[in-house]
């Protein structure tokens, strides 16, 4: 335990310190308002921030405390003596660890875990784990650097991981020799080849295509040909304006209500006989969007907002060309269908 209050009262002065030569170790242009917002890094395209950073400072507390010097060696190589330095680069190589791990499926499983516990020298006695030296430093040393006992198991598994990461690449590889030498033949050995050409012209006079062969063709590689159903839409919107957005409560429930009826009033239009859909929004005076072509998986950029907008398109048909009022976040759309492939 004087170990562990060691690590403990290092830690902190690690800590205060911790943030200066991160950012300009690992980040080219530092951003000093990030630091401010308690961003720390940004690693993997996600901020790190201060507190996590802080976090994994205090696990490279407690592996030395555990007596993980293999991996805590590994995981600080080329930091030397420095302390800071040492926190650091434990901070990253862990991060890139459990990154890599995820993307190889390395997942060691609670019986692994548990027998590279038993193991460390941190818990051995006189007849091997010690079951007492376990509960000690669970009760007493982990709490006062804001830990736990999953935390020891979180590093194990660190641990594990990167064995079999280092195994992965010793891993060596061995080609046989013809394939060697084959390879190197293709690659620099001179190649004689002799060309004949073929006019398609000379043969196409000669192709005689009728509807059976083409009926034949399409039947054997009708899945090849199918694509995706698409369709096009005309649409009007009835939203709140940028000061509306802003309300909130009633006032935003009663300017809503107001598009509603609007909504309703313009989808009544379009069901009496003959309506036609740009006529009707001129009437209300409202403007009509047009889309591209769309499929159901990949929709049109003005309708991708909401996804029950794209799913409305795909309910429209030529009988019933006009949807009924699709409320989104800020209103309301309604749209028309022009084109259905």
């Amino acid at each position: 335990m004087k170990l562990l209050r060691r690590h403990r009262d290092w830690l902190m002065i690690v800590i205060a310190i911790l943030a200066i030569p991160f950012i300009f170790y690992f980040v080219q242009r530092p951003d000093y308002g990030a630091i401010g917002r308690d961003q720390f890094a940004r690693i993997y395209d996600r901020n790190v921030s201060m507190l996590e950073a802080q976090q994994f400072a205090r696990l490279l507390s407690l592996a030395q405390a555990l007596g993980m010097s293999d991996f805590v060696g590994t995981m600080t190589a080329g930091a030397g003596l420095n302390q800071n330095q040492a926190a650091v680069q434990f901070i990253v190589n862990v991060l890139v660890l459990r990154h890599e791990a995820g993307r190889l499926g390395l997942r060691p499983s609670a019986s692994e875990v548990a027998e590279v516990v038993r193991k460390l020298p941190a818990f051995q006695g006189d007849s091997g784990f010690d079951i007492n030296k376990f509960n000690d430093l669970v009760q007493n040393g982990l709490a006062p650097l804001g830990l736990a006992e999953e935390h020891i198991e979180q590093l194990v598994r660190d641990q594990i991981c990167l064995n079999e990461i280092q195994k992965l690449l010793a891993a060596g590889v061995s080609l046989p020799k013809n394939e060697l030498d084959e390879n190197f033949q293709r690659g620099y050995d001179k190649l004689y080849v002799s060309v004949i050409r073929f006019r398609s012209a000379d043969f196409d006079k000669d192709v005689k295509i009728n509807d059976e062969d083409v009926q034949k063709y399409y039947d054997a590689h009708k899945a090849e040909l199918k694509t995706d159903e698409k369709r096009k839409v005309e649409f009007v919107q009835l939203t709140l304006n940028e000061e509306e957005k802003k309300l909130a409560g009633r006032e935003r429930i009663e300017a809503l209500q107001k598009l509603a009826d609007r909504a309703t009033d313009f989808t009544q239009a379009l069901l009496e006989e003959g309506a036609d859909f740009k006529q009707a929004a001129a009437k209300f005076q409202l403007p009509v969007h047009e889309t591209g072509e769309f499929t159901a998986a990949e929709p049109d950029p003005q309708l991708k907002g909401d996804r029950q907008l794209g799913a409305a398109a795909f309910k429209l048909s030529a009988q019933r060309p006009h949807s009924d009022a699709v409320q989104v976040a800020d209103g309301f759309y309604i749209l028309h269908l022009t084109r259905q492939d």
